[in-house]
């Protein structure tokens, strides 16, 4: 699997808010079943973690106690110095971020099926 093909283009507004002509590219190829799972895994993460930092930036908005206000600024805090963390190692791996929006492919797949022995010899013979 990979993250993008590198030939897909549109028309779209970049990041900074300027029209112009956008491009997929590939930045990442998961070439096994597990780095497949792995990045999964990982993007998951990297979701939940920023999910958790909007609920306690919503939280701190309508909590009127001072020390209550505290414990969920330095909850916050430390959160986004992790997701930060995270989010740099997933650029380093994978080229991915939370900045940005991705396309995943699927390039390449197997479908089985159960077989007898004598019909798993004919594919096997006709496969050569």
């Amino acid at each position: 699997m990979s993250i993008a093909p590198a030939f897909l283009s549109a028309q779209k507004k970049s990041d900074d808010g300027s029209a112009g002509k956008m491009q997929l590219v590939k930045v990442a190829s998961l070439n096994t079943i597990d780095a497949n799972k792995e990045f999964q895994t990982n993007v998951q993460l990297v979701q939940q973690q920023r999910a958790l930092a909007a609920q306690l930036l919503s939280k701190m908005d309508e909590v009127q106690d001072e020390e209550e206000h505290m414990k969920l600024k330095e909850q916050l805090d430390s959160l986004q110095k992790k997701l930060n963390e995270n989010n740099q190692l997933m650029f380093k791996t994978y080229g991915f971020s939370l900045n940005r929006n991705y396309v995943l492919t699927v390039e390449k797949s197997h479908i089985h099926m159960w077989v007898t022995e004598e019909e798993a010899k004919k594919i096997k013979q006709n496969e050569k």
